[in-house]
């Protein structure tokens, strides 16, 4: 638990990818909530309470490698364009046309369009994820030793 909430101090690529593994699952059930029931859509909003975690298992990855866990925003912005540009090229090739606005049938286009996009932008989103972070879990090399964040992590 330390782990995803204490931002200092190191952790090693295992449990990095473990719980950055653990992160996405759960990112993915709340993204599709809208495709079981269109009702909890509201409740995939509550998938922003796994920022603060993901920002302390990269922090904490990039400080076992002897680097600054600033290096995440670098992170964050590159991953940030990836998922918009996928999002407007390739998840949005699922979803219908919009229809002409109705007010009388506005939520039914919202319901509509909700699941539509549950599907595709869920698997996207895993695909990226799941790519950012075991590859840049890879390339990032754990220092030996203890370094200024602290001793090596234990398995």
């Amino acid at each position: 638990m330390e782990a995803i909430l204490n931002p200092f101090g190191r952790i090693g690529p295992v449990t990095f990818r473990n719980t950055a593994i653990i992160l996405i699952a759960i990112g993915a059930c709340f993204s599709l909530l809208p495709l079981i029931r269109p009702e909890l859509a509201a409740l995939s909003f509550a998938s922003l309470v796994l920022i603060y975690p993901w920002i302390v298992i990269w922090v904490r990855r990039f400080h076992d490698a002897g680097k600054s866990g600033k290096l995440f925003l670098v992170v964050l912005v590159v991953y940030l364009i990836t998922v918009l540009a996928v999002n407007r090229f390739i998840v949005a090739r699922f979803i219908p046309a919009q229809p002409p606005i109705d007010p009388h049938f506005v939520w039914a286009s919202m319901v509509a369009q909700m699941r539509a996009n549950a599907l595709p932008g869920t698997i996207a989103s895993v695909i990226i994820s799941l790519a950012f972070a075991l590859v840049v879990n890879e390339e990032l090399k754990s220092d030996p030793a203890e370094n200024a964040y602290g001793p090596q992590p234990t398995r």
